[in-house]
């Protein structure tokens, strides 16, 4: 499952390599302390180690946080590196997932860090996941013109563009009425 892990997600690979590395270390002084005859040494040892985890934990709790949330993202996979999303208010393409960020290149070309807790907490919306996306706008149209044949016409225009879908097919409707006029909305895919 381990060699799974670290092929379907490079991160995780490195995390894995990464603790077994720190436990065989741990094990590897544990049991040369124990060959030495300091079992008193070996007990202090992970007494200390005890202690110093939990004062560490609270002195780095947000490092620790995002450590997790990028742990638990690169499980779920809600994204890949490419994809176009929405995370609260920010919006770009994923240039990647790091150990305490997710990395993304905003449509003006900035590079924005987002902390994976932040990640993991907000909505995220993928534009990438489904290839059909719907797209939609308003306009006006004054009173002495025909409304229908201006919902026929605008549903004719949309429909003649390359890329969109025939099925669902565009649509139109009257959003609002006015003594000026009305407010159509249409929509394609």
């Amino acid at each position: 499952i381990l060699t799974r892990l670290g092929r379907d997600t490079p991160y995780m690979d490195g995390l894995v390599r990464g603790i077994v590395r720190g436990l065989v270390a741990l094990a590897g002084v544990l049991v040369a302390l124990d060959l030495l005859g300091a079992t008193s040494l070996v007990g202090a040892v992970l007494g200390s180690a005890g202690v110093v985890g939990i004062v560490l934990g609270f002195a780095f709790k947000d490092i620790a946080e995002n450590y997790i949330a990028g742990v638990l993202l690169s499980l779920r996979r809600p994204f890949s590196p490419g994809d176009t999303v929405r995370i609260d208010s920010f919006e770009g393409k994923v240039v990647a997932l790091t150990a305490r960020a997710t990395i993304l290149m905003t449509v003006d070309g900035n590079h924005l860090q987002l902390p994976n807790s932040v990640v993991f907490k907000s909505v995220l919306l993928n534009y990438s996941r489904n290839p059909k996306r719907r797209f939609d706008f308003e306009t006006s149209v004054d009173n002495r013109a025909s409304w229908h044949a201006a919902m026929d016409a605008g549903i004719a225009a949309i429909a003649s563009v390359e890329g969109v879908l025939t099925e669902p097919a565009p649509s139109a409707l009257i959003r609002t009425l006015s003594n000026d006029g009305a407010t159509l909305q249409f929509a394609g895919w």
